[in-house]
């Protein structure tokens, strides 16, 4: 019996993931979302009074739905609606930058 000296493994042909937020890495985000949690149920997205919010159609996550994600991070105002409204805890909200004073 031959016994194989290497493990089957990911390949280059394997299909890659894309993460759920496409904004480079500082770029400065109101929200944070637990995308492998979410089951989109799309609550966040009816309640968001800023229409900021879609679920992402290109991934899936670990429990095979489509997660939320943010579209526009500039007209998120951190009003929490979102994570009010969600059952599944996978917002966190970030308070706006506050302008330096001189």
């Amino acid at each position: 019996m031959t016994v194989p000296t290497t493990l089957p493994g990911p390949t280059s042909e394997s299909p890659v993931r894309v993460p759920a937020s496409t904004t480079p890495a500082d770029a400065w985000s109101p929200l944070a979302i637990a995308s492998e949690r979410c089951k989109g149920c799309e609550l966040c997205i009816t309640a968001c009074p800023h229409h900021v919010l879609a679920l992402d159609e290109r991934v899936v996550n670990r429990l095979g739905y489509h997660p939320v994600r943010l579209t526009d991070p500039a007209g998120c105002t951190s009003c929490v609606i979102c994570a009010r409204v969600c059952p599944d805890v996978v917002f966190t909200i970030y308070a706006p930058r506050k302008a330096v004073r001189e």
